[in-house]
């Protein structure tokens, strides 16, 4: 009989594996963090990026000085996929996780949607990034398989949300200097959804976290969560504009409350992403990379 026993600790997520009785797999699906890394929570990213950056008029002149006059005040932007690659990854341990499961499961069982379907019912218990991922995957392996995947199965697809959890953040061609020069003149910040820990680790090593005013880390980008950070930053929706690579996530609830977005697509996106693009929307814009989202900024 096989048995999953899932334990959440604090911020970590322990998996159980127990076959007839015996546990033969224990694994902590988050690498453990040092008391530092814990503590680190966005707000203390910026703190502390305000305390050691010593050229902040170099960065913040023109409109946010009040020297010239700007469309907008700040300009946001999405994490995954948008400033570093993300989804790739994804992809990848899906692919893995057909693999590993077809011999468990009857010819002609479409086991990508199933383990989407998984996703979408779990996404108000788990919400978003690797974390929920690994748990529906694992869940869905159980599934579908009615119970006869192997503890060997398992242990593997731990190893691959380990490896997401683990991987090195890589930006998009370009993003450092898009970032420098847009911090000329407004205000620049990071609004991203996902595991607070893991989006936390991945802002705080991606070497450009200084570049930021504001960095928000959030469960779900919706009108609300965007009108509750506009009044954090204390700016305007019509002066506020959202750059990212969903139109699901940051363009539509951007331009419902009022603001601009810039859509820069990436070569793969999550299903559970999907929307349809505005049509001939007058605060609406898309660009082929994130490099020319500055001369979109300023007024094409």
């Amino acid at each position: 009989m096989l048995v999953v026993v899932l334990v959440v600790v604090l911020v970590d997520v322990v998996l159980v594996v127990v076959v007839a009785g015996a546990v033969v797999a224990t694994v902590v699906v988050d690498e453990v963090a040092s008391t530092a890394e814990q503590a680190l929570t966005a707000k203390d990213i910026v703190i502390r990026r305000r305390c050691e950056r010593r050229d902040r008029t170099e960065f913040m002149s023109g409109a946010t000085l009040g020297e010239q006059e700007f469309r907008f005040d700040v300009v946001a932007f999405d994490a995954d996929d948008t400033l570093w690659h993300s989804e790739d990854g994804f992809h990848a341990a899906e692919e893995t996780f057909c693999e590993l499961l077809r011999p468990f499961v009857t010819e002609g069982v479409d086991l990508r949607a199933v383990l989407t379907a998984t996703e979408r019912v779990n996404l108000p218990t788990y919400g978003y990034g690797v974390k929920a991922f690994g748990l529906s995957m694992l869940e869905a392996a159980i599934s579908v398989s009615e119970g006869h995947v192997s503890s060997d199965v398992l242990e593997k697809l731990l190893s691959v949300i380990r490896e997401l959890l683990l991987a090195p953040v890589r930006l998009l061609p370009g993003v450092a200097e898009v970032i420098v020069d847009l911090a000329k003149d407004h205000r620049v910040a990071i609004i991203t959804k996902g595991d607070l820990v893991h989006q936390t680790r991945k802002v705080s090593t991606s070497g450009i976290d200084h570049l930021f005013d504001h960095v928000e880390i959030v469960l779900e980008k919706d009108v609300s969560t965007y009108e509750r950070v506009l009044r954090e930053l204390d700016v305007e929706p019509h002066r506020f504009c959202m750059v990212g690579n969903s139109v699901k996530s940051d363009v539509l609830p951007v331009l419902a409350l009022g603001g601009h977005a810039v859509h820069v697509p990436y070569h793969v996106l999550w299903e559970l992403e999907r929307a349809e693009q505005p049509v001939d929307h007058p605060r609406f814009g898309q660009v082929e990379a994130i490099t020319d989202v500055p001369f979109w900024v300023r007024g094409h």
